[in-house]
């Protein structure tokens, strides 16, 4: 259909038979688009969220060292204290005391999330790191926890810096 506008020229327009809705190849291409989009963005989700366990775990350790640290450097009860890393089949770290005598006691075990492992100490192997009473130094060491491929690692200096 044609129609002469004010200045002369042809405009043509164009009807639609039915501009009631969409075509069934819009609807599948839009659905397609964001099936692909929700895919990509599950699995970024899913990483961020293992990150963050690790993340958090690693923190909790780093600040579970700290307070044995600080119960050393204090003199708490007069005793020694220590963390101990527990690589088996349930990861674990155990906050312990250590009298000058040599004996141990257990103040709390707390054990890593199912998707946590350590690797360093390495598979049934046991770390103790003690620190010494009022300087709160101890012999240097890292560990290291992984998560599917990520990986955190907490070092102490032989000083007792913990980071």
């Amino acid at each position: 259909m044609n129609a002469r506008s004010q200045n002369g020229l042809v405009r043509t327009s164009f009807l639609r038979k039915n501009s009631g809705g969409f075509s069934l190849l819009e609807l599948l291409i839009v659905l397609g688009i964001t099936s692909l989009l929700l895919a990509a963005g599950s699995g970024v989700y899913r990483n961020f969220g293992k990150n963050v366990e690790l993340t958090s775990t690693s923190q909790a350790m780093s600040a579970d060292m700290r307070q044995m640290q600080s119960k050393a450097m204090t003199g708490e009860s007069s005793l020694r204290w220590g963390v101990s890393l527990i690589n088996s089949t349930d990861d674990r770290y155990d906050l312990f005391s250590l009298t000058d005598a040599g004996v141990y006691a257990t103040d709390t075990t707390i054990y890593l999330p199912k998707s946590i492992t350590f690797s360093d100490p390495t598979e049934g192997t046991v770390k103790n790191i003690i620190f010494s009473k009022i300087s709160g130094s101890t012999t240097a060491t890292t560990t290291t926890i992984t998560s599917e491929g990520s990986i955190a690692t907490t070092t102490i200096s032989s000083v007792g810096t913990i980071y």
